[in-house]
C-alpha cells in the first residue's frame, strides 16, 4: 500500500508542467512581479521570470538558454526574428514607456520643464546614474540625447552604469553626493521607492518606446505560451502598466484611473 502511494504521489508531481520561462525587459519587472501570481492562480500555471535589460535578453535567447516568451523592443525581436528565432505572428504590443529624471526621495528637485533646464540639471549633477547603453534601451536613450545636446563627454565623466535602470535607480538612491541624479525609462524610477519622478524628458527630447511580447520559436509549450502573453495584453496587465507609466490602451487607461493610482511618489 506504501508503495503504491509512493507512486501515485510520483506520478502526480511528475505531472505537473514545467514552469513556462518568461525573459522580460527591466520596464517590465514590477509590472510582471505584481500581476504574475494572478495568471498562475488563474492558469495553473507557473512562471520563472528573468529580467535584464533587453540586449542581455538578446544575447541568452541567441546564446540558446531556453525560454517561451519575452516582452522586449521591436528592435530585439528585428534581430531575433532575423536569426528565426521568434514564433511566427506571435507579437503582441503590450505599451509604450518613457525616459524621466529621478533623485533621492527627500532631494529637492531640479527644473527640468524645458529642454535648457534638462540640460543644465545634468550639468550641474554631480553624479548621473543610467543603464548601460551597451545593452539598455534607456541608457543608449540617453546617450543619444547628451550628445544632442552637447553635454555628452561631461555626463559620462560622471556617469555611473549599471546592468539596468532598475539597477541604476538603486545605485543612485545609495549615493551620497549631495547633487546626485539618474535617468532611466519612468517604470523603472517608478519600481524604486528611495527615489522620486522628478518628470519626463521635456519636449522633443522624448521618445517612448514600445514594449512587445512574442513567443520564441523554440518554445515547446506554445499553447501555454499564448496563455501568457493573452494575460499579458488583457485588462489586469495593461492596466498595471499604465500605473508604471505605460501608454496603454484607452480601456486599459480608465481601468488604471478606477483602481486608484497606486503607490504615491
Amino acid at each position: 500500500m506504501w508503495a503504491a502511494l509512493v507512486f501515485t504521489a510520483a506520478c502526480a508531481h511528475s505531472a505537473r508542467p514545467a514552469p513556462l520561462v518568461l525573459f522580460g525587459a527591466g520596464a517590465s519587472e514590477a509590472v510582471v512581479g505584481d500581476t504574475i501570481g494572478l495568471f498562475e492562480a488563474q492558469s495553473g500555471l507557473t512562471v520563472k521570470a528573468t529580467f535584464a535589460a533587453v540586449g542581455a535578453l538578446r544575447d541568452k535567447v541567441l546564446a540558446g538558454e531556453p525560454a517561451d516568451v519575452l516582452i522586449v523592443t521591436p528592435a530585439i525581436i528585428t534581430a531575433l526574428d532575423a536569426q528565426h528565432k521568434v514564433h511566427a505572428g506571435s507579437r503582441v504590443d503590450l505599451g509604450r514607456v518613457g525616459g524621466g529624471l529621478a533623485v533621492k526621495t527627500g532631494t529637492p528637485p531640479p527644473a527640468i520643464t524645458t529642454v535648457d533646464e534638462f540640460k543644465q540639471a545634468l550639468i550641474d549633477a554631480d553624479e548621473v546614474y543610467y543603464a548601460d547603453p551597451a545593452v539598455a534601451t534607456a541608457g543608449a536613450a540617453l546617450m543619444r540625447v547628451v550628445d544632442l545636446l552637447g553635454i555628452g563627454d561631461r555626463v559620462r565623466a560622471k556617469g555611473h552604469l549599471a546592468p539596468g535602470g532598475k539597477e541604476a535607480m538603486q545605485q543612485m538612491a545609495r549615493s551620497t553626493a549631495a547633487r546626485a541624479v539618474g535617468v532611466t525609462q519612468v517604470s523603472e524610477i517608478l519600481s524604486v521607492p528611495e527615489v522620486m519622478l522628478v518628470a519626463e524628458y521635456p519636449g522633443d527630447l522624448q521618445v517612448k518606446t514600445t514594449y512587445s511580447a512574442i513567443i520564441l520559436e523554440g518554445s515547446t509549450r506554445s499553447d501555454d505560451a499564448q496563455r501568457l502573453v493573452q494575460f499579458l495584453s488583457g485588462p489586469v496587465f495593461q492596466a498595471r502598466l499604465a500605473r508604471s507609466g505605460f501608454d496603454v490602451s484607452p480601456v486599459a487607461a480608465r481601468t488604471s484611473e478606477t483602481r486608484g493610482t497606486g503607490r504615491s511618489r
